[in-house]
């Protein structure tokens, strides 16, 4: 049985506040899909001055531990905090090996 290729990745980005901007991710975050996902963190913090919080939200299918993953993650962050602006992670699952499934 072969297996079925992973979910496209897929960028919502919506603004519930006006100090808030809110992402969801869904599907394989990869070394293409990675730098896409650090643009448009820095085209949202370039456009959305007065932001003070980013909501990172990993769907149930985002998958991704690679180190080019977790790497844009890191990125992600440290553009965030360059502009004072504080990133919350919800819902990423425990990558292999750090007591979660997989």
């Amino acid at each position: 049985m072969t297996a079925s290729p992973p979910d496209p990745l897929t960028i919502v980005v919506t603004t519930p506040r006006s100090d808030t901007v809110e992402i969801r991710l869904d599907g394989e975050m990869d070394d293409e899909t990675s730098y896409e996902v650090v643009d448009t963190v820095r085209q949202l913090l370039r456009t959305h001055r007065g932001v003070s919080r980013l909501e990172l939200h990993c769907g149930p299918t985002m998958t991704g531990g690679d180190p080019t993953s977790l790497a844009a993650l890191l990125m992600i962050r440290r553009l965030a905090e360059a502009d004072d602006v504080r990133v919350i992670l919800t819902g990423r699952q425990p990558l292999s090996g750090d007591g979660g499934p997989g």
